[in-house]
């Protein structure tokens, strides 16, 4: 084999890869103890204050104790697939669904549940409050 043929394959190697270890690595941008920076900055938000900045959630629920206000965010198309040497791979698209759940009127909680799981997903979950960081 030429060394161009083995540099060849090695870039579709390679090319193929660093796509699925950033995608597999999509959480790791999460503070040392698991939270991320949305999370923590709508802990003691109001319900008016997550709907001004959130927007209206997919799904609300509501028990004596809690409120649950449930958002969903899909990766965009142009996320299915990535380019390769001369091709392209199908990438499973990948989404959030956050649960932000208030105790009284206040934010005490928010749950991410990126799916496909193995495949990370959280910054689409980060995305979905971006307009409530301060």
């Amino acid at each position: 084999m030429s060394k161009g043929e083995a540099w060849g394959k090695w870039a579709l190697i390679t090319g193929a890869a660093a796509p699925l270890l950033m995608l597999v690595s999509a959480c790791a941008t999460a503070h040392p103890d698991g939270s991320f920076p949305a999370q923590k900055a709508l802990i003691g938000k109001s319900e008016s204050e997550m709907l001004a900045c959130a927007g209206e959630p997919k799904k609300r629920s509501a028990s004596d104790e809690e409120t649950r206000l449930t958002y969903h965010q899909k990766a965009p198309v142009f996320e299915e697939s990535f380019a390769t040497s001369k091709t392209s791979m199908p990438c499973p698209r990948h989404a959030c669904e956050a649960v932000v759940v208030l105790k009284g009127d206040r934010v005490s909680e928010v749950q991410y549940h990126p799916t496909p799981r193995s495949l990370g997903g959280c910054e689409h979950c980060e995305e979905i409050f971006r307009a409530c960081m301060p």
